[in-house]
């Protein structure tokens, strides 16, 4: 039986960025290869930096669990950070890590689609490599399950898209409207969820759904 204090002391000597790359390597090994095809709209004489290491530094957010994008701007400006995110992509000549504002710009005109691309390319590698097998129903079947999900409330009507839905106060009589951005999407269910492709989305609700992402 592992202590706590054990526990804690085995996180510590971790390398969980190693143990990413290990796990990046074993299952998505052309990973980095399509970050780097990503459709990139902005004007190509002003970019300092790649779709791939604008959309890699997003997945260090998420992957430790830092909460803002300003928090992940100042957690990630150490010289080893930016010497191992350089050698996983290749790129030595990365002298600093993308600002929060840069990478913020990036994605609110990004194409939706391109982000679908590289989820379709993990989910397909998944399957190929049988490491979901044990999941089937039956030794068969797939369960998949359809999900709709919120992205964004309003108080005030945000364009034709919204859904509108009214609340009555009992006591007061007074009635307050909320308008609101939903999609609907198919998940596959693995033990855990695993999100397969939504539905196309109109290009306003493919804006909130980066804005979503980014937030």
């Amino acid at each position: 039986m592992v202590t706590r204090k054990e526990k804690r002391n085995r996180e510590k000597e971790a390398n969980y960025f190693f143990e990413f790359l290990k796990i990046q390597k074993h299952f998505f090994k052309d990973l980095m290869n399509n970050l780097k095809k990503v459709a990139d709209h902005r004007h190509q004489s002003y970019i300092t930096y790649g779709p791939e290491v604008l959309l890699f530094t997003m997945m260090l957010k998420n992957m430790t669990g830092l909460k803002s994008m300003r928090n992940m701007s100042e957690s990630f400006n150490k010289e080893e950070c930016i010497k191992n995110v350089g050698k996983v992509l290749g790129l030595d000549s990365l002298e600093e890590l993308p600002h929060y504002d840069t990478i913020n710009d990036f994605l609110s005109g990004l194409d939706v689609n391109e982000l679908e691309k590289i989820r379709t390319y993990m989910i397909k590698e998944l399957l190929k490599k049988r490491s979901l097998e044990s999941y089937r129903i039956e030794g068969k079947y797939w369960g998949v399950i359809i999900d709709g999900t919120g992205l964004h409330t309003f108080h005030e009507k945000h364009c034709k898209h919204c859904l509108r839905r009214a609340y009555t106060n009992k006591e007061t009589g007074e009635t307050n409207v909320l308008y609101m951005h939903h999609v609907l999407e198919a998940k596959l269910v693995v033990g855990i969820w695993s999100s397969v492709l939504p539905p196309n989305l109109s290009k306003m609700n493919q804006k909130m759904f980066l804005s979503k992402i980014v937030n």
